[in-house]
């Protein structure tokens, strides 16, 4: 085995022990090799578990304490009021359980509520990481999804939050009218200034705009306890009977590490329409139980049969399947079986996808808050942020999917209506 000092010496990176903090806690004398890394590290992070949580360490806390590095950036970005989620890869191996829906909520140090002791151990080490203290009057609240692979931080309104990404303003209490309905103070060099060349300026208006945009999301988060996932919705969750959604998707993110919408949408926009917020994004998510638990109806779901589409064409699955999943008619023949697999690979994807969804009574405001919104998220219209390299919409078969970078293909190319930020604004506040 070659000698691994060099690899564990991490300075002082939270439940990371330096080699000179294993040595000097184990008695470690001798040559350190990677198996002896690997047992000195967990040794050591159960006894720092122990120590700041005051406690004995559950079969849990080795877990969240190796992870406490990207649950900080999480914190840090619900603490700007934007929505943060983190993966959970292996959690399933710390222990058997039927469901891994649990939460806990922490003010600096404290924990002030929790459930289960999966959620019970996060709390605790997330409060001895000392991760919350920056933010005394904040309450991170830490829910982590029944499939036990998503965990989403927010935080309770009232709190302090630290110095805002590249691209945004000084947080305050609301977004300020700005140039052309845009949010925010002007940018140096804006129109202010007048000492910008049209083509940039008008980008730095369309970044200060989809700044104010993603701010009011912020807001509608700390408001709605943070975004929900939807393979964990019901409808009895007390759903407003209309409103506008906002769907993220993990590992897409804006420049400064918050989430990206992804995909807007909403429901009832003739006169004679039914539908509510809560009947579109069932039909979203799928089936739950019944014959086909898992299952789902793209041919109801404009949303599905994008996505749908996306992963036939990443897998390489057969053209014929491809052309039967687009036939809006049906199944063709000798294709149903297939499309009822696609079906269920299309609700494991939408359900872990987090949203948050705005009250908007009035079906004219309804259309209006959906187009302006894509404006300020297209990457064909008003929007400044990239999809990820390996996001599915770049498999689309719509190529305004991939362009755009949204699953949306209505409304990708309009531009920003004056006005729109501050009616966003004002649903928020009524939300």
């Amino acid at each position: 085995m070659p000698r691994f000092e060099q690899h564990l010496v991490v300075g002082h990176q939270v439940g990371r022990p330096s080699l000179t903090a294993a040595r000097r806690a184990f008695s470690l004398t001798c040559p350190v090799t990677e198996r002896d890394a690997v047992v000195c590290r967990r040794r050591v992070q159960f006894a720092w578990v122990a120590e700041h949580t005051g406690g004995v360490a559950s079969k849990y806390d080795s877990y969240w304490a190796g992870r406490l590095g990207e649950i900080r950036a999480a914190v840090e970005r619900a603490a700007a009021g934007f929505p943060a989620v983190v993966e959970l890869p292996g959690l399933e191996s710390a222990g058997e359980r039927q469901s891994w829906s649990g939460s806990a909520e922490v003010r600096c140090r404290s924990v002030m509520r929790s459930s289960m002791v999966h959620a019970t151990s996060l709390g605790k080490v997330v409060a001895g990481s000392g991760i919350c203290a920056a933010w005394p009057e904040s309450t991170f609240r830490l829910c982590i999804a029944a499939a036990g692979d998503v965990l989403t931080v927010s935080a309770a309104k009232g709190g302090a939050v630290p110095p805002p990404g590249p691209g945004a303003w000084p947080p305050g209490p609301a977004p300020a009218p700005g140039a052309d309905g845009a949010s925010g103070p002007p940018h140096a060099g804006s129109a202010a200034g007048g000492d910008l060349p049209g083509d940039r300026l008008g980008q730095v208006l369309d970044a200060t705009a989809a700044d104010g945009f993603y701010r009011a999301l912020g807001q509608l988060a700390e408001m709605l306890a943070g975004p929900r996932v939807l393979r964990e919705c019901r409808g009895a969750d007390g759903w407003p009977r209309q409103g506008v959604y906002f769907f993220f998707e993990v590992g897409e993110v804006r420049a400064d590490g918050s989430g990206r919408v992804v995909r807007v949408g909403t429901h009832a926009l003739t006169a004679t329409s039914q539908a509510t917020l809560w009947g579109r994004l069932r039909q979203h998510r799928g089936h739950v139980g019944g014959r086909h638990p898992g299952g789902g109806n793209h041919r109801a779901s404009v949303f599905r049969r994008h996505v749908g589409a996306a992963i036939i064409r990443r897998e390489q699955l057969p053209g014929g399947l491809l052309d039967s999943w687009l036939d809006r008619h049906g199944p063709r023949p000798g294709w149903a079986v297939q499309e009822a697999h696609v079906e269920r690979a299309v609700s494991d994807h939408i359900g872990a996808m987090p949203f948050l969804w705005l009250s908007v009574p009035d079906r004219a405001d309804r259309g209006y808050v959906e187009r302006n919104s894509i404006a300020l998220t297209s990457r064909l219209a008003e929007g400044t942020d990239q999809s990820s390299p390996r996001w599915l919409g770049r498999d689309a078969v719509r190529t305004e999917i991939s362009q755009s970078g949204l699953w949306n293909v209505d409304h990708i190319r309009h531009h920003r209506e004056p006005g729109f930020l501050d009616l966003l604004g004002q649903l928020v506040q009524q939300h």
